[in-house]
């Protein structure tokens, strides 16, 4: 075990901060109109009463650009002053400290006449053409990270992160990926240097030497000929004496996969990016930062007791839940809600919606608390899947007394399937963490049980939540003479079929990927095929990107845009959705997927008998796990807001 490094104290520059956990950039989507909002503040003081010891808002635009929506903060005139001021006052009361990081998109910006960069730059995610940056168009640039600087300081912000990671404008001109010029702006190492050290220059002279400015490094394109952690390190070190420490990134928002891999989903390896940091902070006397799928405090300890870095930052943890070091510091880490990497936060905030979370319904409600407001209520949850666990938390965190009946012998509902493929296995740590919080609650979990009106008659509840799931829709074929098997995914993750096997998806997202991918692992050779545009339509980037680099790799075929219409002597006859010769694939099973039905029969016979009867989840309407989790927070709620008004 090593030496609890976490709670010591670090000078950065001018300032003490009280401890080595901090709050990278990013985006919680909670501003309005690009300006701080209540939620925002209320976001960043639960942080900071948490015990954080700094926080950075995300990258906020130095200059007008539709890359950032208005549920993004803007930094272009002194409207956000206000704002700033209401945040650091927050921030301030609760013990903690607060930056803004300020960016210009340059190439990675999404339309508009003044998309610029070092050189000419296409860019594979927006589909843009990036044109050279005159002389002229560089200088107002440095002026204008000097205004928004000097607006932070106004804003009683504690400093000022520049970023130059991602590809965005100053990324740009330091990586020789897409620095190309000849003149004072690139050339050799050290002209590629000139802009960002300009900025550095105007940023500390308008914040004065008081306030804490800081970089966040691009230090690996993870793109062939483009910056590495070995030029990152050259980079910090001509940086040192400008900054007071350099946090360290990687990816490059202009190609496709670089684009996606500094916020790795699960499987990814913990503290993935923790080699990088090493090589930066070997070369630097400054405190160096380092963030990469840290999700527990141990893991934080770790690298900071290895010397990997001096702060280590935690986003999607403090998304999944905000009192983790609170609960961590106390001795009950394993209370802490598990972040497991699906990245629904992030692909929400790519889409441009506010923060959402799959294991934390209130990620977008900050500072929500659970009272314990029903005292003597009592309440039967049936289903033991993610909404029906969720359900049951809920109510017996405010004081009902639960009893959760599922007929299955094991809590999970069909997550506990789905769970099953390689990239998911990691979800099944939220269901651990679930049925240890029911246990502690008290709540009465009566597995092998079938649920029905005499049952809950006799448990005289005063609600019921039915959270009953769904079950696979039927496969409608022209001609089926029984040649193949015809496999649900249900059946498919419980008994794996064996051969050849065809595995057809019309939902899209990863679930027709995710049942590929547990079947090749499990031996058998398998076809993906889709009616819809390509594999994975519909699912975000964050986490498509991975999957469809996991199916290239493991050389799973995939056919698009056709659905299966016949079986007939050993082949499935695929039809194009939008026409084309038809297509005959050998196969020993079939295992489709078109969605779920909702089971019913449970709270048509409560509703029948006058009994309050809540539908969530797949129950209600077959969709993600996401908004399953989430219709419990909405019915718990609606119970609550109703016993308040019965006492009131």
């Amino acid at each position: 075990m090593s030496e609890w490094l976490l709670d010591e104290p670090l000078q950065v520059g001018p300032r003490s901060l009280r401890g080595r956990v901090f709050l990278p950039p990013h985006q919680p989507g909670l501003a309005e109109g690009g300006r701080v909002s209540d939620r925002y503040v209320a976001y960043h003081r639960e942080r900071a009463r948490a015990g954080v010891a700094m926080q950075i808002t995300g990258a906020t635009p130095v200059a007008p650009s539709v890359e950032w929506s208005d549920i993004c903060l803007w930094n272009i005139d002194d409207s956000v002053v206000p704002g700033y001021r209401r945040l650091a006052r927050a921030v301030h009361e609760e013990g903690g400290t607060m930056l803004a990081q300020l960016a210009h998109p340059g190439p990675t910006e999404f339309e508009g006449p003044e998309v610029i960069s070092a050189s000419r730059v296409f860019s594979e995610v927006t589909r843009q053409v990036a044109v050279p940056a005159t002389a002229e168009q560089l200088a107002r640039v440095v002026e204008q990270y000097a205004e928004a600087a000097e607006r932070c300081r106004r804003g009683d912000l504690d400093g000022v992160e520049i970023s130059m990671a991602h590809g965005l404008l100053l990324a740009a001109f330091l990586s020789p990926l897409t620095n190309h010029r000849d003149d004072e702006f690139g050339g050799d190492f050290e002209r590629r240097l000139e802009l960002p050290r300009r900025v550095l220059r105007a940023v500390r002279e308008a914040v004065g030497p008081d306030l804490i400015l800081g970089i966040r490094l691009g230090s690996d394109d993870l793109v062939e000929g483009g910056l590495t952690p070995v030029d990152a390190a050259r980079i910090a070190q001509a940086f040192e004496s400008d900054v007071d420490y350099i946090s360290v990134m990687v990816g490059n928002n202009n190609r496709l996969e670089a684009r996606v891999r500094h916020w790795p989903p699960t499987p990814a390896q913990p503290g993935l990016f923790r080699g990088v940091a090493r090589t930066v902070k070997a070369a630097v006397s400054v405190p160096v930062a380092m963030v990469g799928r840290v999700t527990t405090l141990s893991l934080a300890n770790d690298i900071v007791a290895a010397g990997d870095a001096d702060l280590v930052g935690i986003v999607r943890g403090h998304i999944a839940d905000p009192a983790l070091i609170i609960k961590t510091r106390a001795g009950r880490a394993s209370d802490v809600r598990p972040c497991v990497g699906v990245n629904v936060c992030t692909n929400g905030l790519l889409a441009g919606r506010t923060l959402t979370c799959m294991v934390n319904p209130d990620a977008g409600d900050p500072g929500a608390a659970a009272a314990r407001d029903l005292q003597g209520h009592r309440s039967v949850v049936v289903g033991a899947g993610p909404a029906g666990l969720e359900a049951a938390r809920r109510l017996a965190e405010r004081g009902s007394a639960v009893t959760l009946v599922d007929r299955a012998s094991a809590i999970g509902g069909q997550m506990a399937g789905w769970t099953a493929a390689p990239s998911r296995l990691e979800v099944r740590d939220f269901l651990t963490w679930q049925e240890r919080q029911l246990r502690q609650l008290g709540v009465d979990i009566r597995l092998g049980t079938t649920a029905d009106l005499d049952l809950v008659q006799h448990l005289e509840p005063d609600d019921v939540i039915v959270a009953t799931g769904a079950v696979p829709s039927g496969l409608v074929l022209q001609h089926d003479d029984g040649t193949v098997a015809l496999v649900d995914p249900i059946r498919a993750f419980s008994e794996p079929p064996t051969g050849t096997v065809l595995v057809f998806d019309e939902v899209g997202q990863l679930d027709g990927a995710l049942i590929a991918e547990f079947l090749h692992a499990a031996g058998t050779t398998v076809v993906l095929a889709t009616s819809r545009l390509h594999v994975g339509e519909g699912e975000g980037i964050n986490t498509l990107y991975p999957m469809l680099r996991t199916l290239g790799d493991a050389g799973v075929p995939t056919i698009e845009r056709v659905r299966p219409v016949a079986v007939r002597d050993g082949e499935v006859h695929l039809a194009g959705v939008f026409g084309g010769p038809a297509r005959r694939v050998p196969a020993d099973a079939l295992v489709w997927w078109s969605g779920g039905e909702p089971v019913l029969d449970l709270h048509g016979t409560l509703t029948g008998a006058g009994r309050n009867s809540h539908l969530i989840g797949d129950a209600l309407r077959p969709r993600r796990t996401t908004d399953a989790v989430a219709d419990a927070k909405e019915a718990v709620s609606t119970i609550t807001a109703r016993q308040s008004e019965l006492v009131s």
